[in-house]
């Protein structure tokens, strides 16, 4: 994602509801709970599904275009949630971190509210999106010069 990117708002509800959902889901959790500490008030929240583990199969196709096959199993978290005003948030995270799918059921919850979405989204999703695009591209770097080229007869002709 460009930074340019980052810092415009999405218009439309949904895709910028699943934009935070998954900037959300993807962050780090010391960073998710940095993030969340600069919230100045919080609403009551009744959970309708404490935060649990569990396994989803994940499934990969062979070239990115082949038919799919199962590839494993892989610990997710979930948690719903629900405010004092009727919002309802919703997180799946990987890994086993209860606090980290709860604090994001949480942050879904209140980013669902039109008078603060806003200002949420700047304080939080933005900086979220930045953290994560470094780290990406720090990653591929560190990988770039791991990387080892592998040279046969068919590409040496071209």
């Amino acid at each position: 994602m460009k930074s340019d990117e980052a810092s415009a708002n999405p218009t439309d509800l949904t895709s910028m509801r699943a934009r935070w959902i998954s900037e959300i889901a993807h962050a780090m959790f010391s960073d998710l709970a940095d993030a969340a500490a600069g919230v100045e008030r919080w609403p009551e929240f009744t959970p309708i599904n404490s935060p649990e583990v569990g396994l989803i199969m994940v499934h990969g196709r062979m070239g990115g275009l082949g038919g799919r096959f199962p590839l494993g199993e892989c610990t997710v978290t979930r948690c719903m949630v629900q405010d004092d005003q009727g919002y309802t948030g919703l997180a799946y995270v990987l890994g086993d971190s209860l606090a980290h799918a709860e604090i994001a059921a949480k942050l879904d919850a209140l980013l669902q509210h039109p008078e603060r979405q806003s200002s949420l989204w700047d304080r939080i999703i933005v900086p979220l999106m930045i953290l994560r695009t470094a780290r990406e591209a720090q990653t591929k770097q560190e990988n770039q010069s791991s990387r080892v080229q592998f040279f046969t007869m068919e590409t040496m002709r071209s």
